[in-house]
């Protein structure tokens, strides 16, 4: 059973896969060692072999039908040497230096004889010196070689094991602890999934390894999931806040109008209470479609040439109203041949968006400015006001849905206003920044290329 467990695991068949793979090579490395080595010392010895009886053949002289060996080395370099006249009978040494062996004598050959279980290299070399016809044989023996190939084998018979079982248990420890990383991301997708806690996250060793990119990948994922579904339950609980006023107004307000004790006149006001509600949330529901649609890339701009500069000047009179009754000031500047390929319906809403934030949170007898600047590739849009401003810590949360930076001003606006400008500018392949001192004014600036994205494009 722990043997199938060890299989089923990755690290276990990884291991088993590289320990075997390591053994498999290194018998192999063994093998052609030992072959080799084993032809390599033939060779050596063939060679030496034939080298000391061609020596002894030129040494060789006949006097008188004697051999003169006074002078001879009957053993060199290992090789025993042996002269037999055509008889087979031996002529020299007269003392045997060496171990003589029971084999046929025969011309140029290089033979492999065994004898009294010990074996030999044999060659022999026929000869005529001095017109008497003679035969040279040495002798060299194979054991010491062999011995020593024989050592080298039984050596690496204990080394293979032990290198193969440190290889092993190496390879375990690292790749166990490299996968230590899968299981911790395996428990804390367990985790998150029994107990739907999205803050979790996976241990990162810093090692910048692979598993190491990927549980950074991984916690990055998380961190957005995690972002997300946050901001799903606060859109959530927005809407249905932003919903529960008007619809209590609306309750109320039918309530009211519909009591006997109501006059007409009172009845006609409360109508037009239903009907400002009603107008509030359907731009309200209006804008989340439209965002919900852009969220979906389901939106298809209408992209046609605008002027931005008189596209900003129709919005500024169409406000200008609203900034008398706020007793704000109102100015625009114009830029010739501010012309771009955009979405008409979707600018005006930008600019009035913009434009009426300001106005809104202006302070009496303050002033509003709104002009347009050529830029490199581009125009730039500029609203800037004397109001109330931003504080700090909220210059990055403006652009989330139903964010207010003044909670006191609930009962203004649906809080898509600054979402929708973003959504609109981010359509256009613009960019939206803003600056900002509280107690001072604010100062949004809007930069719009010449042409939309290519992908966005009809």
């Amino acid at each position: 059973m722990k043997r199938f467990r060890l299989l089923s695991s990755i690290k276990g068949r990884v291991t088993l896969w590289y320990t075997g793979f390591l053994l498999l090579m290194m018998a192999l490395a063994l093998a052609y060692l030992l072959i080799f080595s084993q032809q390599v010392l033939h060779r050596q010895l063939s060679t030496r072999l034939k080298d000391v009886v061609s020596d002894t053949v030129r040494d060789a002289h006949f006097q008188r039908g004697q051999l003169q060996d006074d002078r001879m080395d009957f053993y060199k370099d290992g090789v025993s040497i042996f002269i037999y006249d055509t008889q087979g009978r031996l002529l020299a040494p007269k003392i045997n230096q060496g171990v003589q062996v029971d084999a046929l004598l025969e011309d140029q050959v290089v033979k492999e004889v065994e004898n009294n279980d010990e074996r030999f290299f044999v060659y022999d070399l026929y000869a005529v010196r001095d017109n008497i016809g003679f035969w040279v044989r040495g002798i060299c023996t194979l054991t010491g070689a062999t011995g020593t190939i024989r050592g080298m084998f039984q050596l690496a018979l204990l080394a293979i094991p032990t290198v193969v079982l440190v290889a092993g248990l190496g390879g375990w420890f690292i790749t166990k602890r490299s996968f230590a990383v899968m299981g911790r991301m395996a428990d804390t997708v367990n985790a998150i999934a029994s107990g739907e806690d999205l803050t979790q996250r996976i241990p990162d060793d810093g090692s910048g390894d692979e598993l190491s990119r990927l549980s950074h990948t991984v916690n990055g994922m998380l961190e957005r999931l995690q972002r997300s579904f946050e901001n799903q339950r606060r859109f959530t609980s927005d809407v249905s806040h932003e919903l529960r006023t008007p619809t209590s107004v609306i309750i109320s307000q039918c309530e009211y109008g519909l009591s006997p004790e109501t006059s007409p006149e009172e009845r006609e006001n409360c109508l037009r209470g239903v009907l400002s509600q009603a107008q509030r949330m359907s731009t309200m529901i209006g804008q989340l479609l439209m965002l919900a649609r852009g969220d979906n890339g389901k939106f298809e701009p209408t992209w046609e040439q605008v002027d931005l500069s008189l596209l900003c000047e129709l919005c500024a009179a169409q406000l200008e109203e609203k900034a008398q009754e706020k007793k704000v000031s109102l100015e625009t500047g114009s830029c010739e041949g501010a012309i771009i390929v955009g979405d008409e319906t979707l600018l005006i809403r930008l600019v009035t968006n913009l434009l009426s934030n300001a106005i809104q949170y202006n302070r009496p007898g303050g002033k509003v400015s709104l002009w347009v600047e050529k830029k490199e590739n581009g125009f730039l849009i500029k609203f800037q006001d004397t109001g109330i401003g931003i504080a700090p810590e909220d210059l990055e949360k403006i652009w989330e849905r139903f964010y207010r930076a003044d909670p006191s001003r609930t009962g203004e606006g649906t809080g898509l206003g600054l979402p929708m400008v973003h959504w609109i500018v981010k359509i256009h392949g613009g960019k939206v920044t803003v600056e900002s001192i509280q107690g001072m004014g604010s100062v949004f600036s809007v930069w719009l290329p010449q042409h939309p994205p290519s992908e966005n494009q009809s």
